[in-house]
């Protein structure tokens, strides 16, 4: 988001674990939502939640997720 607002090429840098078996991930995700996992092995399932902002029904968008 930070990225697309400045118009700009923003990478993060992930560190997490797999929900599934516990085994730890680390990987870079791109402004255009790319994924590149350092190991190879490795096949992360990203997605981007539909949320409408201009009708959010929850007080925050973190309580939409």
């Amino acid at each position: 988001m930070q990225g697309k607002l400045r118009n700009e090429a923003v990478t993060v840098r992930v560190e997490t674990e797999c929900a599934h078996c516990s085994k730890t991930m680390e990987m870079e995700i791109d402004s255009h939502l790319l994924v590149k996992p350092y190991d190879k092995k490795c096949e992360p399932v990203i997605f981007v939640p539909d949320i409408d902002l201009l009708n959010l029904e929850e007080d925050s968008i973190i309580d939409s997720f």
